[in-house]
């Protein structure tokens, strides 16, 4: 048993939470499992100053603020200045994003915050942008406006291995964005490519 010094510690620590972001108990269970650091953490110095940051630099409502909390509990423990602060200049910067898209992509998708910029989000932006869009930012922005978390799946297996079938079936590349979120099987039924050219290319991945 836990000695009673380290339930009253602990008890504020999952009360403050619960009553900021109107958890319900399972919301409260998934947060703390997936961010047991949280419970190390001030509410004074850390947690609720993030809090009142993401709301107020996202223009958040209650609701959508849990929602980005329950979906990514990583986001109380992350630095506003170190991390989430410069991955927001540079999403915006690099698709050119005005506050309203900004706020909207990152709402869509909250994991886009805990995404390397280096290894994940520009490899992944700069394929998109060259080999499907034809070197349009417009487009790839108006696309991952309405569709963030097309970012969340794998460049290699998914996106490079379907663009290398799409050519060698003699297809358009546009099915590769079109229908990113379609299983392989739906993928290459709606593409017109031989399911067998696309497991195939996945072999050499």
């Amino acid at each position: 048993h836990r000695p009673l010094g380290a339930l009253a510690t602990v008890a504020p620590k999952l009360d403050w939470p619960q009553r900021r972001l109107g958890l319900d108990e399972a919301q409260l269970k998934k947060v703390v499992l997936l961010n047991p650091s949280l419970l190390s953490k001030s509410i004074e110095d850390n947690l609720a100053p993030t809090l009142d940051w993401l709301q107020a630099r996202l223009d958040l409502d209650d609701e959508q603020l849990r929602k980005m909390i329950v979906a990514l509990p990583a986001l109380l423990g992350y630095s506003v200045e170190d991390n989430v602060e410069p991955k927001l200049q540079w999403l915006q910067r690099r698709l050119d994003l005005d506050e309203a898209q900004l706020r909207k992509i990152v709402r869509l998708d909250p994991s886009l915050l805990n995404k390397s910029v280096e290894e994940n989000l520009e490899p992944k932006l700069y394929f998109f942008e060259r080999e499907l869009l034809g070197g349009s930012r417009a487009e790839l922005r108006n696309f991952l406006v309405n569709n963030p978390a097309t970012v969340s799946r794998s460049l290699e297996r998914c996106y490079r291995t379907r663009l290398e079938a799409c050519r060698a079936a003699g297809v358009d590349a546009y099915p590769v964005l079109s229908y990113s979120s379609q299983t392989d099987a739906e993928f290459c039924k709606r593409a017109g490519v031989p399911l067998e050219a696309l497991r195939a290319a996945q072999e050499d991945v």
